[in-house]
């Protein structure tokens, strides 16, 4: 690993991390777009080696402070994920990102800073030590419910392992004054993070808690890259795999192939909507299910949003263990005979070997997963996949369809079922749970061919070149980005539907059409377009249209601009329609924006509010500035070139700026040249 000096901030290669005698302290951050890389932080170095200065004053003042606070508390050595990874390789990138957490947890000192957070003494209150005591009314205090508990820092992926991984860590100010350390700070971080305060003191290990209950923690937090929300993840469940940017969230789907492997804790498929014992539901078994819940494996931790307990490891801090404690009577074992589940991925599906139930009167299936939460045992639905070939290795989707009482015609999707509170009795809808042990199979995930929650959606609607309408592909792009499922539901010669969904959020549909009523009077039949926002469990059975509000000749499309709100104005659709450039030439090119406090929540929350612009903004004719790709210099006897990115040129003039005096000779000249991304510094003395 590279590892600064504190009192120079130079770079030094160390084969193992313990050869750095003495230890060294490690800083966790976010980032915020100007960080200084591997490469600046050598240049500045050499350059200030022939200057005879002394690099730590013109680098980063992040960078800087952090030496030098390092330096104070006795270190020789820090290490900075920004500069001390050199990014330009692939195999050191993977190698660090595979050593993360086990260089945070090698470390002597983590220094956690806070570029949002001002320093409060009231958070001192909670360090121990002499002095007054925190009391219940210091903890309603602003300064530990706003800018503390808002931090930018307990949102962000990667600082999850950086919050468990040490022995030590001290939360800084802005002003990079302590603010408390970790363990001081327990209860507070626990409300904050999800991460209970045994593991936060050191109490209790991660690895005493479900996979369940681990990926929980990390639901709520982001990534700017997809494929980070399962690489920040890998030492937090002690697997190891390699790093590739650009598979999008294979990677998230690659991390669980891990786990599986490593642990038996099968807690990774609890998730999704979960049906409480209620006699008056009525499912439908027979009805194929249109939801990423179908499928056996998470796209995104966001999913995994609640921690269930996985019973065979709670041991006996179980209110009812499983396997039970010697000695004990097959008779009494809940499924017959006693067995712990067990997986295997296969090409025909996950191979999984757990208690089944089939309610012949109800249609359903449904299977023990040994799952708990708050003292309630838990079952996975199960539809019969009809595409499974083999009659002896049956294969299932997860989840049912189901309606419920009063809601008209409306379908709804359950993935987990509530199965009492009696492990060894266990219950649904009133009628005991009789399972079995049996083996069989489960589609693991979406294909590459029919995914409608991969990164690259295909839409129909894109493909054919007789389309009235066409949505862009960047505009795909970053719904998915947010986490919505997009696909196609319907497509006929009258129309075409496309459904953006986003569990917890909303659920989208963007309905175009010709209408079928006027068509046949009509030359030129008439379009329709409509967008409806609902809540994400609910859809409707039929798409229709009032022809005196949605054809897009009316008056209320005269802008080719229309809002459409959802039933709590919460959430809302702006729909617009631009004519197409492309053959044919009277269709029309489809703009979508999101409105209301949920939606704008919740791009605030990922960090992108101005993801969808407004359509004039897309049409504003911007004059696109032709870059100068030479400045003027002088002649060069000696020239001394040092390979940096653009963004380091004015860092590199300052340093020679600020050091010319203390050189011996003068500078008489700095040149420099710009071709692709890069700069040549000539220096002449």
């Amino acid at each position: 690993m590279w590892l600064l000096s504190t009192d120079r901030a130079e770079l030094h290669y160390f084969a193992r991390n313990f050869d750095a005698t003495g230890g060294y302290a490690i800083l966790s951050h976010t980032w915020n777009g100007n960080e200084q890389t591997f490469q600046e932080i050598r240049a500045i170095g050499e350059l200030c080696h022939q200057c005879r200065t002394n690099p730590r004053d013109f680098v980063h003042p992040k960078i800087r402070n952090c030496c030098k606070l390092a330096e104070k508390r006795g270190y020789r050595w820090v290490w900075i994920d920004s500069c001390c990874i050199d990014k330009t390789s692939s195999s050191e990138l993977s190698e660090a990102i595979n050593s993360m957490f086990r260089w945070y947890k090698e470390a002597e000192v983590c220094f956690a800073y806070l570029a949002d957070v001002s320093y409060d003494p009231l958070l001192q209150l909670l360090s121990p030590g002499p002095g007054p005591s925190v009391t219940p009314a210091d903890r309603t205090q602003p300064a530990l419910w706003s800018a503390f508990r808002k931090s930018r820092w307990h949102a962000r992926g990667w600082t999850l392992q950086e919050l468990i991984a040490p022995d030590c860590l001290i939360f800084l100010s802005v002003e990079w004054r302590p603010l408390g350390n970790r363990a001081a700070l327990a209860t507070l971080l626990e409300e904050i993070t999800r991460v209970p305060s045994g593991v936060l003191t050191g109490e209790n290990k991660p690895t005493e808690y479900s996979v369940s209950c681990r990926m929980s923690w990390a639901s709520m937090r982001r990534t700017t890259r997809v494929e980070d929300e399962a690489y920040c993840l890998m030492g937090l469940f002690g697997v190891r795999m390699p790093t590739n940017y650009g598979e999008g969230k294979q990677a998230f789907i690659r991390l669980q192939y891990e786990i599986m492997q490593h642990d038996s804790d099968i807690s990774l498929f609890a998730f999704g909507y979960r049906v409480k014992q209620d006699h008056d539901l009525t499912f439908k078994p027979q009805e194929e299910v249109d939801h990423y819940w179908k499928y056996l494996m998470a796209d995104t931790p966001r999913q995994l949003n609640h921690g269930f307990d996985y019973v065979p490891d709670l041991g006996t801090k179980a209110k009812q263990q499983y396997p039970p404690s010697p000695p004990f009577e097959t008779e009494t074992a809940p499924f017959g005979d006693i067995e712990l589940p067990s997986v295997a991925v296969t090409s025909y599906g996950i191979q999984i070997r757990l208690p089944v139930y089939e309610d012949d009167e109800l249609g359903i299936t449904i299977a023990v997963i040994l799952c708990r939460d708050r003292q309630r045992n838990f079952g996975l639905f199960l539809t019969r996949d009809s595409q499974g070939k083999d009659p002896k290795r049956p294969r299932y989707f997860t989840c049912c369809v189901f309606t419920k009482p009063g809601a008209d015609s409306a379908r709804y999707v359950a993935r987990m079922a509530d199965l009492g509170d009696d492990l060894y009795h266990l219950t649904f809808n009133g009628k005991p749970v009789t399972a079995s042990w049996r083996t069989i199979y489960i589609v693991p995930t979406a294909s590459d061919l029919h995914s409608g929650s991969l990164t690259t959606p295909d839409l129909i609607i894109n493909c054919n070149p007789k389309s009235r309408f066409r949505i862009p592909r960047w505009l795909i792009a970053r719904f998915t980005t947010l986490h919505f499922e997009v696909n196609q539901v319907e497509n006929t010669e009258e129309l075409q539907a496309i459904q953006f969904f986003r569990d917890g959020k909303a659920r989208i549909f963007l309905s175009l059409g010709i209408c079928a009523i006027r068509s046949s009077s009509l030359k030129s039949p008439p379009l329709w377009a409509k967008v409806d926002v609902l809540m994400a469990d609910a859809r409707p059975r039929k798409f229709t249209h009032d022809c005196s509000s949605d054809h897009i000749d009316s008056e209320s499309w005269a802008t080719r601009s229309k809002v459409f709100w959802g039933s709590r104005k919460d959430r809302g659709v702006q729909l617009s329609l631009s004519p197409s450039a492309r053959k044919p030439y009277n269709s029309f090119v489809i703009h979508l924006e999101l409105l209301g406090h949920t939606f704008v929540d919740m791009l605030r929350e990922d960090g992108l509010p101005a993801l969808f612009p407004p359509l004039k903004e897309l049409e504003r004719k911007a004059s696109v500035p032709v870059p100068h790709d030479l400045v003027p210099s002088f002649r060069s006897r000696t020239p001394s070139k040092c390979p940096i990115n653009l963004l380091s040129a004015q860092r590199i003039v300052t340093v020679f700026l600020s050091v010319r005096e203390m050189v011996t000779g003068f500078i008489y000249g700095i040149s420099f040249a710009h071709s692709s991304q890069k700069i040549r510094i000539s220096y002449w003395e």
